[in-house]
């Protein structure tokens, strides 16, 4: 092979390798870094080429397209691109104006997740690590929030570097539906006081903590779980029935002072209570505790029927 062929045959192969590289997410001005490097080599290979007229063996000219494609690929590994970054989240109230619901979808892959109230506007939240990508709308007369991970295609090769932490906080002057799926998450729901006419999660393996009360005369939770640590924290006031399909989980149930009907775990005060819920568990090996705690104050936006 003739070294100027080669050399310009070893150009066009780098120069589509960086592309491709800037393709799959990484920083497209790695680059210009990468031609500050290898781009003195090149012209000192192409000057021994001008003085040589002999012919550069296949041998060793696939071993040198082999090395300096290796080298083009280090170099954009060496600055991975982590997709970190920070998002902000506002819904103003003024701008949604004459609101009396509420309907979350929330996706979340993995890291740190926190919800819970706010009180000046209708929904606000800072995400940090995987950009989230936010969608609002109204109809007629309610809010629809849907917030996902952005998808980037680095997080299918090799993930992301940083943890993600999401925390979102909505408004209890709204009756909300909220629909979460998540994967292996860490996560704190403060939903107290919130209205709730239905709260269904769907995650992977976790710790999470969840506290309910204060959510309306009747509010259905759904959890459907992996391998997790549980926990749920429900005033004593709260009328509670509970149907757990999880015949590897343990639990505290027996010793909670609910009782069993139809097979399902009904406090005793289920029938009377001001307030219930209805909780639905489909949880895999998992850690499950329920504890009744004390009354939370008194908020009149939980206390409409909903």
């Amino acid at each position: 092979m003739k070294p100027i062929h080669f050399l310009i045959g070893l150009f066009f192969i780098l120069f589509g390798t960086a592309l491709f590289m800037s393709n799959l997410g990484y920083k497209p001005w790695h680059l210009a870094r990468l031609l500050s490097v290898i781009g003195p080599i090149l012209l000192i290979l192409l000057g021994i080429s001008l003085l040589w007229r002999g012919r550069i063996p296949s041998g060793v000219a696939l071993a040198l397209v082999v090395l300096f494609v290796g080298v083009t690929v280090a170099f954009f590994l060496g600055y991975l691109q982590t997709c970190s970054v920070e998002t902000d989240f506002l819904v103003e109230a003024s701008t949604y104006p004459s609101l009396s619901a509420g309907k979350l979808e929330l996706k979340f892959e993995s890291g740190k997740l926190m919800l819970g109230p706010t009180t000046k506007q209708w929904a606000e939240g800072q995400f940090n690590g995987v950009a989230a990508i936010t969608k609002v709308r109204k109809t007629n007369g309610k809010l629809a929030l849907e917030i996902e991970p952005e998808d980037h295609i680095n997080k299918r090769f090799y993930g992301d570097r940083q943890r993600s932490v999401w925390n979102l906080n909505i408004s209890p002057r709204l009756a909300w539906e909220i629909y979460i799926n998540a994967g292996a998450v860490e996560g704190n729901l403060n939903l107290a006081q919130i209205p709730l006419h239905h709260l269904d999660m769907n995650f992977g393996a976790g710790e999470l903590e969840i506290k309910l009360g204060g959510n309306g005369r009747h509010a259905v939770v759904g959890i459907y779980s992996g391998a997790s640590n549980l926990k749920i924290l429900i005033p004593e006031t709260t009328g509670l029935r509970i149907r757990l399909d999880g015949a590897m989980a343990k639990t505290n149930l027996g010793a909670s002072g609910l009782f069993m009907v139809n097979n399902r775990f009904v406090s005793d005060n289920y029938e009377t209570a001001n307030e219930r819920i209805d909780l639905d568990l489909n949880i895999g090996v998992s850690n499950l505790e329920i504890k009744r705690i004390p009354t939370f104050p008194t908020n009149k936006t939980a206390e409409q029927e909903i």
